[in-house]
This record gives structure tokens, C-alpha cells and sequence, in this order.
């Protein structure tokens, strides 16, 4: 068992005992308690007296004798620690113990994981008191009372006594050499890995780390010492790595089916093969631990920038069909079919077989048809005016800029296509462009803007969406009635305010076509699309002509759609209705967009 800490283990000698000898009692209470028995058989007659002072000369003959026969002598049974010192004379005890205690004290040897670490007494900061420990022996039996005496003189015949040896201890001291030990001895485990040197495969094989317990390890010291038995247990712990050298081996014997042959990818159809040497294929194989082992695989991101070549041969994107406006017809540009590798196929076989030994593969390739075909396209494209409508300026403004600003819209919007379901924007064509200064409303008085003339443009155009059937989406009207357009066909536009849109509701493709005849001074706006069947007509209605609240003169008109498609009517009724007001009085009032 170890010792409590403490900074000096005895200033004389301790006694103590071991199972190996008697512990050493106080006979007093019971030579007194003898006594008492006596005296009280007094009571019963002089016998009892005589019987008990018979007994005392005896003893004390008996002492006497035994103090001749053992005068500078340790009595026998006497022992410092394991050191048998009985029947010595003071000068050959401590003779012995000096010789004992110094070849087991002077140096204290640490058994444990390794080779064993000796450290010297005045390391461990400990110093042997000999003379003092072989005094305290000489003294059991000789020192107290006679009765203590006669006790000690028993337990020392009859089971031994031993005197602990006296012993100063540093305890600072060895805890900096126990704390330096631990320093030379600690270490992490390490974990076994596989790492590749191109197509060479590496383990590092696992070892097993040490944590010294440095507390259990001081309180060995302390036991050794108090044993003078000059051995300390190092007590620790073995740290095992978490990932084991088989493991290691078991990725191995993986990489290696993996890496023993080139890698052969064909492809039957296209006539191609490619072949990539170990080496290559080493780049594209990641190795990771996971949990106690370690997992290999085929990274498909790295994979595909290794096969960058047979991937751009064997991924050739389709083209669909396209149009072509030719006039105001339209010509399909035949499609072409494409070629795509069934990648999650193919890399699934190929990540699963390499590292069984697999090392020739069929690469999938399909056909990849383009979205849009030649026939599809062929059904599609525009054949029909479906919707037009005309508007002329000459009459209302042939201001030069604003004729300039219909040019450009017009050539922005013309030739548009639009597929099926798709929205069309006349700010989106028609915003990024510049435009001349010209003629605009603004808060109700004719000023003059970048742009003017546009809303002419955009109105021709969404009177013919409504002649072709279309759905409008986004339309608003001017302020104040034009001279160039019914009061309720008309659309006003401003850039990131106010736009015209519509949709293509039909099977088809539609074409947009708009144009500015400079000879006539129309602004026509035309659209082509499959024949639909049906028969427009747009009407618009004054119903209200006088002033608002605060009298001011104000119109409002009612637009009407009818439509049919076979004799049949699909659509009858109010579009949308119109408020429009008078222009405010401005130095220069002409015709505005």
C-alpha cells in the first residue's frame, strides 16, 4: 500500500510492522491488569501474595540475565525494514544498513514500458539517517517502563519488530524527475495510413501511444522508498491508434487490385478508346479514414478532369432546329442530333470494379436528341398573318427626331420570335437603345424627352396582339387622347415604369415584323404565326364626355374585343375602359406620342 505524501518520513526511526512480524503492543494495561488480579487474591490468603513475589524475583533475575547476555547488542527479532539487525552490536548494524539501504537507495530504478530510467538518490532528493535508525533499534526493549520493556521484548521474540528506516524525503524533487520522466515517455498514438507514390502503394503501419500516470507513478516512488526496496512502477496506460495496421493492409490489397494494369475505356459505337496508365488513374483515388478503417474510392470530379478528352468527345451537346426569317417568311435550320455519356452509369461500374481488379469497360453512350427537332420545328414556325395593324404620323408629327425614334424601336422589335407560352416585353427589346430628343407627356403638358414618338410604336404593335387573338398582359393608356390612334387602342410606354406586354397563347411560333414606311408615313406592325381560325374585332366607345369633380374636362371610353374561331364566339366583351384628360396648357402645344 502507498505511503500519504509527505515531505520528511521519520526524524528518529518509525516502528511499525508487516505481516511478517508481530506488531509491537503496549503490554502495560495487561502486565497491570495481572496486578489487580493479584492484589485482589490477597484476599483469599497469604498464598496468593507469596506466589505473585516469587513471580516479580524471577523476572527480574530474568531480566537481568538477558541484559548481560544482550548488553550492546540489538536484541534478537529486531529488524530495519527487511535488514535482520538482531544480535548486532550498534556499529555492525549500521554497518549493514548503510550497505543495504545504499545499494538499494542510492539509486531508484523505473520499470516500466522500454528500457528501464535510473535517477540517483540526491535526483529524488532523498537522504538516509542510519545512525538514528539503528539507535531506535538498539532502544526497542531497553527505553520505558519495565513493563513496556518487557512487551517490546516479547513482541520482537515471539513475531519481530521493525524499525522503519530514516528516511528525509523531497517531494518536489521527485515530482520535477517523475514529471520529466513522463515527458520522455508520453507519446500519441499513431494511426496506420496508405498513401500512393504514383502507382506505388505505402503503408505506414499503426503504433500505440503512452499516457505516464504521474500521480500512481509518485505514490510507487514513495512506497519504494518506504520499502527501501529501490524499484518504482511506472503505472500508465497504453494508448492503442485508432485506425490499425490492418486496416492499412486492407486498403493496400484495394489500391493494389486497383493500380496493377492500365485502365481501358472503349467505346464501340464511336470507335474510340482511351487508355490510362496506373499513375494517372492514382490521381483520381482518394483514401480516408472512417472510424478504425480506411475507405478508398474514385473521386468523380478528379476522374473527370483526368478524362477531360474522352468527356468532350463523347458529350457533344444537340442543336436544336432554329428559324430563320427570310422576308416575312420563316426557314428552319435543320437540328442536329448529339452524344452524351451515361456518366452515373459508367462511373458507378467503374468505382465498384477498379478496386476488385477490373480494368476494361464499355463505355455507355446514348444519342442525345436536340429539343427542338427539325420536324418539330417544321410544325412550329410561322406560315400566317394572324394579326396587323397600322398607324400613320405624318398628319399628327413628322418631327425628324420622333421619325428617327420609330425607326429604332420598330428595327429593335422586328423579326422577334416567340415560342409557345413565352411573354413578349417592348421594354426589354426596346430600353437599351438611344434615342433622339422629341415630343412627350409629362404630368399632363406636351414637353420634350429622349424617346418620344415610341408609344406609337408600341401601340400599333398591341392593337395587332389583340387582332392576332393574344393575351395582353401589361398595357396603360396616354393621359390625354392622340391624334394618331383611337381614344382605347392606344399603350403608352416608360422606361422601368410602364411597359407593354403580351403573350404567345397559340401552338405555334409567332413572328413579329414592324416596320416605319417613310413613303407612306404608317408605322404597320404585323404578326405571323400557324393558322389559328379565328375572326377579331376590336371597337371602342365614348360613354362619358364632360368634366371630373374639380372641372376639369375629362372622356372616358369603353374598348370591346369579339372573337371567334369557326362561327363560333370564344370571347365577347369589354376589354378595358379608359379615362382621358385635357393637355395643360404649355408654350409649345403639338401633337405629342
Amino acid at each position: 500500500m502507498a505511503t500519504p505524501p509527505r515531505s520528511e518520513f521519520s526524524e528518529m526511526g518509525r516502528r511499525s510492522s508487516t505481516p511478517r512480524y508481530t506488531r509491537r503492543r503496549d503490554r502495560r494495561a495487561s502486565l497491570e491488569g495481572w496486578g489487580r488480579e493479584g492484589r485482589e487474591g490477597r484476599r483469599s490468603g497469604f498464598g496468593a501474595v507469596g506466589l505473585l513475589i516469587f513471580a516479580c524475583a524471577l523476572i527480574a533475575v530474568a531480566v537481568a540475565a538477558d541484559y548481560r547476555l544482550n548488553q550492546d547488542r540489538i536484541y534478537r527479532g529486531i529488524y530495519v525494514g527487511s535488514i535482520d539487525v538482531g544480535g548486532l552490536s550498534p556499529s555492525e548494524a549500521e554497518r549493514l544498513v548503510r550497505e543495504r539501504s545504499a545499494s538499494r537507495l542510492d539509486e531508484i530504478t523505473f520499470r516500466g514500458p522500454g528500457d528501464d530510467v535510473t535517477l540517483t538518490a540526491e535526483r529524488l532528493g532523498i537522504q538516509v539517517d542510519v545512525g538514528r535508525t539503528v539507535s531506535e533499534a538498539y532502544s526497542v526493549g531497553r527505553s520505558g517502563s519495565i513493563l513496556e520493556r518487557l512487551g517490546d521484548r516479547f513482541e520482537a521474540a515471539t513475531g519481530g519488530v521493525r524499525v522503519d528506516l530514516a528516511v528525509t524525503y523531497d517531494e518536489a524533487a521527485a515530482e520535477a524527475a517523475v514529471q520529466e520522466l513522463a515527458g520522455r515517455l508520453d507519446r500519441p498514438p499513431r494511426d496506420a495510413a496508405v498513401s500512393l507514390d504514383g502507382g506505388t502503394v505505402e503503408v505506414r503501419r499503426a503504433e500505440s501511444g503512452y499516457r505516464m500516470d504521474r500521480e500512481a507513478t509518485l505514490a510507487n516512488v514513495r512506497q519504494a522508498v518506504d520499502e527501501i526496496s529501490g524499484e518504482v512502477e511506472i503505472v500508465g496506460e497504453v494508448l492503442r491508434p485508432a485506425v490499425p495496421t490492418s486496416a492499412a493492409r486492407e486498403a493496400e490489397a484495394e489500391l493494389s487490385l486497383a493500380l496493377q494494369r492500365p485502365l481501358v475505356l472503349r467505346a464501340s459505337e464511336q470507335d474510340e478508346e482511351w487508355t490510362f496508365a496506373p499513375a494517372q488513374v492514382a490521381q483520381a483515388i482518394q483514401i480516408q479514414p472512417r472510424g478504425s478503417e480506411i475507405e478508398v474510392s474514385l473521386s468523380q470530379e478528379a476522374f473527370r478532369s483526368l478524362a477531360a478528352d474522352m468527356y468532350a468527345t463523347l458529350n457533344v451537346p444537340a442543336r436544336d432546329a432554329e428559324f430563320e426569317v427570310v422576308g416575312n417568311s420563316v426557314e428552319v435550320i435543320p437540328s442536329q442530333t448529339g452524344l452524351r455519356l451515361q456518366e452515373e452509369r459508367f462511373f458507378t461500374a467503374l468505382s465498384e470494379g477498379l478496386f476488385q481488379g477490373q480494368h476494361r469497360y464499355e463505355l455507355p453512350v446514348v444519342v442525345a436528341e436536340p429539343e427542338l427537332t427539325t420536324a418539330r420545328a417544321e410544325r412550329l414556325k410561322p406560315t400566317t398573318l394572324i394579326g396587323q395593324y397600322r398607324t400613320n404620323y405624318l398628319s399628327y408629327d413628322d418631327d425628324p427626331g420622333r421619325v428617327k425614334n420609330l425607326q429604332i424601336a420598330s428595327n429593335a422589335i422586328n423579326d422577334t420570335l416567340l415560342a409557345p407560352g413565352e411573354v413578349f416585353s417592348f421594354n426589354a427589346l426596346a430600353a437599351p437603345l438611344s434615342y433622339e430628343e422629341a415630343k412627350v407627356i409629362v404630368d399632363g403638358r406636351v414637353e420634350t424627352a429622349d424617346g418620344g414618338g415610341l408609344c406609337q410604336v408600341s401601340s400599333t404593335l398591341y392593337m395587332a396582339a389583340n387582332y392576332a387573338g393574344l393575351d395582353v398582359i401589361e398595357r396603360h393608356p396616354h393621359y390625354a387622347e392622340l391624334p394618331y390612334i383611337r381614344p382605347g387602342f392606344d399603350a403608352t410606354v416608360w422606361f422601368g415604369a410602364l411597359d407593354m406586354k403580351f403573350q404567345n397563347t397559340t401552338d405555334g411560333y409567332i413572328l413579329i415584323k414592324q416596320q416605319v414606311d417613310e413613303s407612306t408615313g404608317d408605322v404597320i406592325s404585323r404578326i405571323y404565326g400557324r393558322p389559328t381560325g379565328l375572326e377579331v374585332e376590336m371597337r371602342s366607345e365614348k360613354v362619358f364626355d364632360g368634366t371630373d369633380a374639380e372641372g376639369n374636362p375629362m372622356t372616358r371610353w369603353v374598348t370591346y374585343q369579339r372573337i371567334e374561331r369557326g362561327g363560333e364566339v370564344v370571347f365577347d366583351g369589354v376589354l378595358h375602359e379608359d379615362t382621358y384628360r385635357y393637355l395643360k396648357p404649355a408654350e409649345t402645344n403639338r401633337p405629342a406620342t
